[in-house]
């Protein structure tokens, strides 16, 4: 079935925003770690959140764009509702952070096969997903009371512990915040476990399907000698 001109509209549009997005979003991520971990006087923290507004704002117009050229608007807000969700999320402190999850997502956008798209989630959004993760719930708990998460680096250990489904428990976060991030990681590390299957899979079954066709292939003939 042939694509609609709004359906070409909004593939075009992708392909022309993809690596600028992704600069905003990686942009945006720097932004945010300096809100957190930075120590500046109000003022100049004050200018980096509106930066990362204006980021956000560019992201929410994509957004916007995207929904409005989309011809099955029911079908576009199911495939897109984490970032649907992300929109209004923002209610409470630490949720900023989902922000910059759905920012890195516009990092996926970049590979154009399966193969890339599992590579670049692998490669470069997981560990970005940790690290975004422990500056999360670092926001969130290290000034809340009865909190054991004080430091940036147990939030990071707490972040690798949670995504690999360990659960040691030695740190574990108290605030709603923080909880509603370590629910999100478990799910992110069960979704990391499915897609490092396919991709061994996939990698098996490429290698598999080339020796096949290895061997489907006719032998080369011999050149002929002149008499």
């Amino acid at each position: 079935m042939p694509e609609t001109k709004a359906e070409q509209t909004v593939h075009a549009w992708e392909r022309w925003s993809t690596i600028p997005l992704a600069i905003l979003a990686l942009v945006y991520l720097v932004l945010y770690s300096i809100e957190v971990l930075g120590h500046f006087n109000s003022v100049i923290l004050f200018d980096f959140v509106a930066i990362s507004d204006v980021i956000w704002g560019i992201f929410v117009v994509d957004f916007l764009g995207r929904f409005i050229l989309s011809q099955n608007k029911i079908k576009f807000l199911k495939s897109n509702a984490i970032e649907l969700v992300s929109l209004v999320l923002p209610f409470f402190r630490a949720f900023r952070m989902f922000r910059v999850v759905i920012a890195l997502g516009f990092l996926s956008r970049v590979g154009k096969t399966l193969s890339a798209r599992i590579n670049i989630y692998v490669g470069l959004i997981l560990p970005l997903l940790l690290y975004v993760c422990s500056l999360g719930v670092y926001e969130a708990e290290h000034l809340a009371p009865g909190a054991n998460i004080k430091q940036f680096g147990d939030a990071v250990w707490w972040a690798f512990v949670t995504i690999a489904t360990v659960g040691y428990g030695d740190y574990y976060p108290v605030t709603f915040e923080g909880r509603m991030i370590a629910v999100f990681l478990m799910i992110a590390g069960l979704a990391f476990v499915s897609v490092i299957a396919v991709s061994v899979a996939s990698l098996f079954l490429n290698r598999l399907e080339y020796d096949l066709t290895k061997k489907k292939a006719p032998a080369s003939r011999k050149p002929s000698s002149d008499n």
